[in-house]
């Protein structure tokens, strides 16, 4: 019985230690640009798939979707930016793209009125000996139509 009460006690600190360490940070804004942007600060050796990446090849690839909301439109698909790379992946047995250290998730957006922009991120990360499971995060930005100035 006292095994039974340490293993799970030392399988707890291990999950929490595991699920506890970030290796990713995201932060979500509308730009002067008009622009919705999801930006992330990657820890060093860990790297996170494109958008682009075949999700039959193995890895999730990172997805964005936003709610209907009648007041904006995506004017143009989503674009990335960052160092892309691709690489062979023995491991799934493919050829990889993904980003290491920055990344940034760009969409021009049309706004007819204020309102708030909901919806989720989901992503995956890896290094050069394992993958986190996939984590899908939810978000929400404030949005405001361009004003010209005459």
């Amino acid at each position: 019985m006292r095994l039974s009460v340490q293993l799970f006690i030392y399988l707890y600190l291990l999950a929490t230690y595991a699920t506890g360490q970030d290796k990713i940070e995201w932060s979500f804004q509308f730009n002067a640009s008009r622009c919705i942007e999801a930006s992330a600060k990657i820890e060093t050796g860990w790297h996170l798939y494109s958008i682009h990446l075949d999700p039959s090849a193995g890895p999730v690839p990172t997805a964005i979707s936003l709610e209907k909301n009648k007041s904006i439109a995506l004017t143009d698909p989503w674009m990335e930016q960052g160092n892309l790379l691709r690489k062979f992946d023995p491991t799934f047995g493919a050829e990889m793209s993904y980003f290491e250290n920055d990344y940034t998730l760009i969409a021009p957006l049309s706004v007819k009125k204020q309102t708030t922009v909901k919806g989720e991120l989901t992503y995956m990360l890896c290094d050069d000996k394992r993958c986190l499971p996939p984590k899908t995060i939810p978000f929400e930005i404030n949005v405001t139509p361009f004003e010209s100035k005459n």
